[in-house]
């Protein structure tokens, strides 16, 4: 499946260089008689430059060609036909070309920088963004430890805990952090490898569960698995990532007021699985991009993420054959929605 994705992104700016010179072609079908042949060029030379700048330098040296092709069959007496009545036109040809192909390599260099430019801004972005969340908990750690051995600091046993807490949770997060790094670094790479095992739905979420109980608290987990739901072939490690990162978000972006729903339905040959929170929902202009590396919807409280959660979640399950996506619940809230092959 993703090749064959990868291969209609490869002819995709081809088909559009086509469309570009026949659009190019029957404009200056219906202007041929008012216009010189020479300066109908003017226009296939435009669209020699939408193409480099749209989609690189091999969709426009081709865009190029099809417009020297088209040019002379179809608005250059004698019509369609290759040969020319008039010599001249040949040099127009030629100069056409090579003007075409030095056009289509300034502006696909262009756009090579440009694109080159805006991807160094991004890294960056993205570095600051990383090296925030990693310094964090790191600084906490480091802080409670030194106030731990700070013999006289005059710490009390209630205090002590606490910053014991502090540390532990924070080590955590930073555990999650850097394992979320190696798991899209891993997924880029093509080097994730799934072990698909029959397992039982209720003992990943279980695990789950139990490791986000300080998290949850009081908050009221509805599990909805009816008793003949079938074992799922899928890896036990990794689905517990998927599950702790979309469990953790409904905890995240809903009040500790409100319930989170999970349900499971078995279908003819896969398992559908549905997480919903009560929470704030997902703007309709981000539910198509949250599933993006380092993609992060923009809120009013202070939630900290490097907006891998969800991207590594989507590599998972589709590295597992399924898919997952979200939607807002009309009432109130989000919806992630998981499907997974039986076999």
């Amino acid at each position: 499946m993703q090749k064959l994705e990868t291969k209609k992104n490869k002819i995709y700016p081809y088909l559009m260089s086509i469309a570009l010179v026949f659009i190019m072609t029957l404009f200056g079908e219906f202007v041929k008689r008012s216009l010189e042949p020479t300066n109908i060029v003017m226009f296939y030379l435009l669209a020699v430059v939408i193409a480099a700048i749209r989609w690189g330098q091999g969709p426009a040296i081709a865009t190029s060609i099809l417009s020297v092709l088209s040019f002379d069959f179809f608005l250059v007496p004698p019509y369609l036909t290759l040969s020319v009545a008039d010599f001249q036109y040949i040099f127009t040809f030629i100069a056409f070309l090579v003007v075409g192909v030095v056009i289509s390599t300034l502006a696909s260099k262009m756009r090579e920088q440009i694109i080159q430019r805006q991807t160094e801004k991004l890294q960056t972005a993205l570095l600051n963004s990383i090296s925030h969340d990693l310094r964090t908990p790191i600084s906490s750690v480091t802080g409670s430890l030194s106030a731990l051995l700070d013999n006289d600091a005059g710490l009390d046993d209630v205090t002590r805990k606490e910053l014991l807490e502090t540390a532990f949770a924070e080590s955590d997060r930073l555990n999650r952090l850097v394992s979320n790094l190696l798991d899209m670094t891993r997924m880029e790479a093509g080097a994730l490898k799934i072990s698909r095992k029959a397992c039982e739905l209720r003992d990943v979420l279980g695990v789950i569960l139990e490791h986000l109980k300080e998290k949850i608290g009081a908050r009221n987990i509805q599990i909805d698995i009816p008793n003949d739901f079938p074992e799922v072939s899928m890896d036990f490690f990794f689905m517990m990532k998927v599950f702790f990162n979309l469990i953790d978000n409904a905890l995240k972006y809903s009040s500790a007021d409100t319930p989170i729903d999970i349900k499971a339905t078995a279908l003819k040959d896969k398992v559908r699985i549905e997480i919903k929170d009560q929470g704030i929902g997902i703007p309709k202009e981000d539910l198509k991009r949250i599933f993006e590396k380092f993609y992060r919807v923009a809120r009013p409280q202070q939630i900290m993420g490097t907006g891998l959660g969800l991207s590594i979640c989507k590599g998972i399950i589709e590295a597992h054959g399924g898919e997952i996506s979200a939607q807002n619940n009309p009432d109130r809230g989000a919806i992630f929605i998981i499907t997974i092959p039986l076999n």
